[in-house]
């Protein structure tokens, strides 16, 4: 279950309207703050020690958040004079810092995982870049000047629907596309007035004799400030009356680092078009690709991916209802695979991790599909 409150590291909210998403970044910015450190003097220390508690930054849902955080990391960091608790999305980019990973670390109490952390901090170099955010610490960048470049989310959408407004008349904002957790934030646009991008497709799709009702090109923005992920611009493909989305691959990304600005973010809307044609000549692709054992071809490529079993085994039940076990081509195959994302929204899903789970379908495009067509038995 989603959290309602901002606060909370599990809060997820959708958005019907362009002006509401737009509005809610609005206050993200006004509720948020950036600070400069030194890395080495930063402090992780548990939430349960009383002490920490009592020298709690106060904020105004003070026993609010920190009952959340209880739930989640039971961590705060000490900054200066300042103790503030840690959002889940930062104890990466924390570790980072710190220079330590493992799967180790989880299973560490509390006070063992602080100790261990707080003794690689004491190594680390140059500055941090703290991310200050509803109450708590959201992330903890590198914060030399070619470590991080803070890319304003408000601003980023603001320069994407400009650029679409001016560039593809009749471009629209798909209701409830936009939705925001700590981790990221996306949102989708129908490109109605440039079917022109979809002609290729299309007469493919009938040389083919492939029945796909093509609705409309398509483009999601997807950023984070917390570190996970770029600024990314993807090639969407509305079809089945609109009721499905489809990610082409061969996205626009412009990672928060070295020289990167909203100049840079401009340039990269320049390429939508010729990026949209050529993810649609990859997809247009896929239907010269012959597929003689699509069941084990799905099970192969889901394995490689790590596609939960569940959703997967959904998805080949699909498949095999609609179009039995013969043989097909990649094309029909991709979509098939797209159907674990329905099926995971089914599971409650939402947000940042469905879009995950479109970016890992999305590498099938360039699999070698040979090696995964084979006879025989497949199992999970």
């Amino acid at each position: 279950m989603k959290e309602a409150n901002v606060y909370a590291d599990d809060f997820w909210r959708s958005f019907a309207k362009e002006g509401d998403l737009m509005h809610f970044l609005r206050q993200r910015s006004q509720s948020s703050d950036w600070m400069r450190r030194p890395a080495k003097k930063l402090r992780l220390l548990p939430l349960e020690e009383e002490k920490v508690q009592q020298t709690f930054t106060q904020e105004a849902d003070t026993d609010a958040i920190i009952h959340d955080t209880m739930k989640h990391t039971q961590m705060m960091l000490k900054v200066e004079k300042g103790y503030y608790p840690v959002r889940d999305c930062a104890i990466h980019t924390i570790l980072t810092r710190a220079g330590i990973k493992g799967e180790a670390l989880k299973r560490l109490s509390p006070q063992n995982y602080a100790k261990i952390v707080n003794l690689c901090l004491q190594t680390a170099k140059g500055m941090a870049l703290i991310r200050f955010a509803d109450g708590k610490v959201s992330a903890v960048h590198g914060g030399d000047e070619s470590d991080y470049r803070i890319l304003d989310m408000e601003q980023i959408f603001k320069e994407t629907i400009f650029y679409l407004q001016q560039n593809f008349p009749g471009t629209k904002y798909i209701p409830e596309s936009g939705s925001y957790d700590h981790s990221c934030v996306t949102a989708m646009w129908e490109l109605s007035g440039k079917p022109e991008l979809l002609d290729t497709y299309q007469n493919a799709l009938k040389t083919y004799g492939v029945e796909r009702e093509v609705y409309a090109p398509a483009i999601r923005l997807s950023t984070s400030d917390v570190g996970a992920k770029s600024v990314t611009l993807h090639q969407m493909l509305l079809c089945d009356s609109n009721s499905r989305e489809i990610n082409l691959g061969n996205p626009i990304r412009l990672a928060h680092g070295g020289k990167a600005d909203i100049n840079a973010f401009r340039r990269n809307l320049d390429l939508i078009c010729i990026r949209y044609q050529e993810a649609v000549n990859n997809l247009t692709q896929l239907l010269t690709i012959p597929v003689r054992h699509p069941v084990n071809c799905m099970i192969g490529m889901m394995k490689t991916l790590k596609i939960p079993r569940k959703i997967g085994n959904q998805a080949v039940e699909m498949f095999v209802a609609q179009n039995g076990e013969g043989p097909t081509n990649a094309h029909e195959i991709y979509y098939a695979l797209n159907e674990t994302v329905f099926f995971a929204a089914c599971e409650g899903k939402q947000g940042s991790q469905l879009l995950k789970l479109e970016e890992q379908l999305m590498r099938v495009l360039h699999f070698d599909w040979e090696y995964y067509d084979v006879a025989g038995s497949v199992s999970w």
